[in-house]
């Protein structure tokens, strides 16, 4: 069994890591706060606009754009979307887990798929299993991607599919529902699609300039570029909370191994004074 000065210096140990996991939860806990607001106005914005569009497409029906048309050929592209960081619980775990699921479900061979990797972890992954990667960006990631490194990723990705290296660009991210619950998601980010509203409303008194149809395909890399921007902002989003969940559970346990090994120092030294005396005890009489 440790010894007594063993066992003060573990406690002394599991004290600073609860320290450090804390100060870990604290952090996440505020960065928490301003991407989640962030989601949510942003989340008001992409819905607007999604209706908007949508009743737009029951006026044109269908869209003759680049971005919306099937092309002959070309690999399945992956935009994978995962944290810098770990200590994090399963968050980047679970959208790893996801790709490779993706990759099973559509039956992909290694030269049939290409990944374009935001965050670190995935581009870690993707070299670690020989996964063919088109790109990365690991550069500070946050949910305020500057405009510049946005234009940057979609032009690869859209320049690709409008010359038909990409026959589908599917974009795997973690959808935020609330602080404590999160999903590893895929959705279809090429070719595009919309669908036409359910609401059918009078748009006689509309006014367009220029018309519909002009206006629907000036719209479409507007609402790639949203799609790409909300996924991006909710997985930083389930990040920090997964981050927070993950050091708040570091920190209790961290407290609970404190407590029994302070039992147990506190026995140990208790039947060390106890021995002590016995001993002395047992002097005494002897001289006696």
């Amino acid at each position: 069994m440790a010894g007594l000065r063993e066992i003060q210096g573990q406690i002394r140990s599991v004290k600073n890591t609860a320290k450090l996991t804390n100060a870990m939860k604290m952090v996440a806990s505020v960065r928490l706060g301003k991407l989640e607001q962030k989601t949510k106005e942003g989340s008001k914005y992409h819905d607007a606009f999604e209706g908007l569009f949508k009743r737009i497409m029951n006026i044109v029906g269908e869209i003759d754009h680049p971005l919306s048309k099937d092309p002959a050929g070309g690999k399945h592209l992956f935009i994978l979307i995962t944290g810098d960081k770990g200590l994090c619980g399963s968050y980047n775990s679970n959208v790893l887990k996801l790709l490779a699921d993706r990759i099973e479900e559509l039956n992909l061979k290694a030269d049939d798929y290409m990944v374009y990797s935001i965050g670190k972890k995935g581009r870690s992954l993707a070299l670690y299993k020989g996964v063919s990667l088109l790109d990365d960006y690991v550069e500070n990631l946050s949910s305020d991607l500057p405009d510049e490194d946005m234009k940057e990723i979609l032009g690869k990705i859209t320049d690709g599919y409008v010359s038909g290296e990409w026959r589908e660009v599917e974009i795997l991210y973690t959808k935020y529902i609330n602080q404590s619950k999160y999903l590893a998601s895929s959705s279809t980010l090429l070719p595009f699609r919309v669908e036409e509203s359910a609401e059918l409303e009078n748009v006689d008194s509309w006014i367009f300039e220029p018309g519909p149809d002009v206006i629907a395909k000036m719209l479409v890399p507007v609402a790639v570029k949203g799609i790409v921007f909300r996924s991006l902002q909710e997985s930083m989003t389930c990040e920090q909370a997964a981050r927070m969940i993950a050091m708040t559970q570091a920190t209790d346990n961290a407290k609970d191994i404190e407590k029994q090994k302070t039992k147990l120092f506190n026995k140990l030294r208790q039947e060390a004074i106890t021995s002590e005396l016995l001993d002395i005890i047992g002097g005494a009489e002897a001289i006696n």
